[in-house]
């Protein structure tokens, strides 16, 4: 038998750096993916409890819907009060859905100011998909990572598509379960409350948090107050009000660095 002629030098290397780049970039994966399980517990749960809501009080909502917001939108918590606005659509105009998607996702921005300087480097598809994708979930993930340069953008790039990945499935499997069996769906729009309340339980244990937290509680009991009192029929605006009393609060508490370290020095 005739050997096989030896490869040319440059297709030997292209070869080895072919293999070196698919263990790099399996690496990263495995990575991805270990570190995002926990989001695939929640986001799956949380997402079929905004499926079964979805197609139970929205009239002619499907599992198609629920993919199309889960697809496009990826914000749990507006995604929940989106089902009360598409529910009671009468009561909220075009101007208070914009102002409520705003108040509620506002916190994406910071997040975002923290992440500029990681992803001025990136390439602008890289970079408009990872602003589009950024959740909570997300965010922590992507900012606590040890990587470093391209394998931190490779790392983003995969957390953020397993993430969307998980809450888009978990909204269709949500949708397509209300749809064939019927459900009471009595106490699930609490869910996403009850996910903010155990984390916000948690950041409490930090004294630093805890004067924002009783501002957030004590500014949402008192919009609720209000409404309740003075417009019963709008009750299911306090969120704007709440929202709008608790940063109107924590702007006039706020202390600048410089003053801060004068009043140290004095």
């Amino acid at each position: 038998m005739l050997n096989p002629a030896p490869l040319p030098p440059y297709i030997e290397l292209a070869n080895q750096t072919e293999r070196v780049y698919i263990i790099y970039m399996k690496t990263i994966i495995k990575k991805a993916f270990s570190d995002s399980l926990p989001v695939l517990m929640g986001y799956v749960s949380m997402g079929m409890a905004f499926g079964i809501l979805l197609v139970a009080q929205v009239k002619e909502a499907h599992a198609g819907s629920a993919a199309l917001m889960s697809f496009s939108t990826i914000s749990g918590s507006m995604q929940f009060a989106a089902v009360e606005m598409l529910k009671n659509s009468a009561a909220y105009t075009l101007l208070l859905t914009a102002v409520m998607a705003l108040l509620i996702n506002i916190r994406y921005s910071m997040y975002g100011i923290s992440l500029v300087r990681y992803f001025r480097n990136y390439p602008w598809y890289i970079r408009c998909y990872l602003i589009w994708s950024l959740t909570d979930e997300t965010y922590a993930l992507e900012s606590s990572t040890s990587f470093r340069g391209k394998k931190r953008m490779y790392y983003s790039l995969f957390v953020a598509m397993f993430d969307h990945c998980y809450w888009l499935t978990g909204s269709v499997l949500g949708a397509m379960a209300g749809e064939w069996i019927p459900f009471d769906t009595t106490g699930i729009d609490f869910a996403m409350t009850a996910l903010f309340l155990v984390i916000l339980v948690d950041l409490g244990r930090k004294r630093s948090n805890r004067i924002p937290a009783v501002v957030g509680g004590g500014s949402t009991l008192l919009a609720l107050i209000f409404f309740v009192a003075f417009f019963p029929a709008q009750v299911n605006r306090m969120l704007l009000a709440a929202m709008t009393f608790m940063i109107i609060i924590l702007m006039m508490m706020y202390k600048k660095p410089e003053a801060a370290a004068g009043r140290v020095e004095r």
